[in-house]
C-alpha cells in the first residue's frame, strides 16, 4: 500500500510545472534530517546519504581513538566523505580540535558542508574539497558511482581498492596537493592525528607526507584492504611507515579471518 501511495504521488509531482517540482524538492529538504544520536544530526538529500549517516558510531576502536585526543591535538580526516568521523570528532571535543576534512567529490563535499553547518560545527570543522596525494596539481577523480555519499572513486588512475582497473561511470578534474605542500604553502597546521580512508590509495597519500612523516609524530588510523593472500599492497603501506619509525599499534578486521577482500583499520604510531 505505502509502495501504491509512493508511486500515485511521484506521479502527480512529476506531472507539476517544473518551478512548482523544484519548489516540492526544496521544500521536502527542509526536513530531511537523521540524528544517529543527540547532539549530531545528518541533512540527507538522498538514499546513499542516509545509507551513510547510518554508519554513524560513537562506539567502537575508531571511536574510541577519537575521544583519546588531547587539548593540542589536530586531526586531518582524508576521505571525509559525507562527514561521519568529522562531526563525530567535533561532537566530543567541541571547537578546541581542529578538525580539517578532505573530500574530492563535489556532490558529496556539497553534503559534508551541509552536515557541518546543520550541526553549527563551523567553527572546528573546515572542509576542503581537494584530494591528498604523491604530487600537486590538477587530477582526474574517476567516479565508480554518482550520488553524495557515494564511494570507491580513484584519483590519478582508474583502478579499484584492490588495485583492479574498472571503466568510471564519469570523471571529475579536483585540485590534488601532497600534505608536506599543502601545509607549506597553504599554512594549513601540521596534523598530529589523521585519518585515512582512501579506497586503496592510502600509499599515494603517505608517498606526499614525508616531511610530516619523518618530523614530529602524527599518529595514523587507516583502512587497509588486500584484495586476496598475495596482494601485498598493505605490506606495503606498513613497511613506508616502519621506515619513518612507525609501529603498528592496534589492528581489527571487519570480517572473519580468512575472508577476502580482507578490509582492515589499523592504528600507526610512533614509539
Amino acid at each position: 500500500m505505502k509502495e501504491e501511495l509512493f508511486e500515485r504521488v511521484l506521479a502527480d509531482a512529476a506531472a507539476l510545472p517544473l518551478v512548482s517540482r523544484l519548489r516540492l524538492r526544496d521544500a521536502l529538504k527542509g526536513d530531511a534530517f537523521v540524528e544517529p544520536e543527540a547532539g549530531v544530526r545528518f541533512a540527507t538529500e538522498s538514499l546513499s546519504e542516509l545509507k551513510r549517516a547510518r554508519r554513524y558510531s560513537a562506539t567502537g576502536p575508531l571511536a574510541a581513538w577519537l575521544e583519546s585526543f588531547g587539548s593540542d591535538d589536530v586531526l586531518f580526516d582524508v576521505g571525509a566523505n559525507t562527514g561521519t568521523v568529522s562531526l563525530l570528532a567535533a561532537r566530543m571535543h567541541g571547537r578546541r580540535l581542529p578538525i580539517i576534512a578532505f573530500e574530492p567529490a563535489a556532490d558529496t563535499f556539497e553534503a559534508l558542508v551541509r552536515n557541518v553547518r546543520a550541526n553549527d560545527f563551523a567553527a572546528g570543522v573546515i572542509p576542503l574539497q581537494l584530494a591528498l596525494f604523491d604530487r600537486t596539481g590538477i587530477e582526474p577523480l574517476h567516479r565508480a558511482s554518482i550520488g553524495a555519499g557515494t564511494a570507491l572513486h580513484a584519483v590519478g588512475e582508474a583502478s579499484d581498492y584492490t588495485r583492479r582497473p574498472f571503466v568510471p561511470v564519469s570523471i571529475e578534474h579536483v585540485l590534488a596537493f601532497r600534505i608536506d605542500d599543502l601545509i607549506r604553502v597553504c599554512g594549513v597546521p601540521r596534523p598530529t592525528r589523521m585519518k585515512l580512508d582512501v579506497d586503496g590509495f592510502e600509499n599515494k597519500v603517505i608517498e606526499g607526507a614525508v616531511d610530516l612523516l619523518s618530523s614530529g609524530r602524527c599518529e595514523l588510523y587507516t583502512e587497509l584492504v588486500e584484495a586476496d593472500p598475495d596482494d601485498r599492497h598493505p605490506q606495503a603501506v606498513m613497511s613506508f611507515l616502519a621506515g619513518f619509525g612507525y609501529r603498528q599499534v592496534q589492528l581489527h578486521d571487519h570480517h572473519e579471518p580468512g575472508t577476502y577482500p580482507r578490509i582492515f583499520d589499523v592504528l600507526f604510531a610512533k614509539p
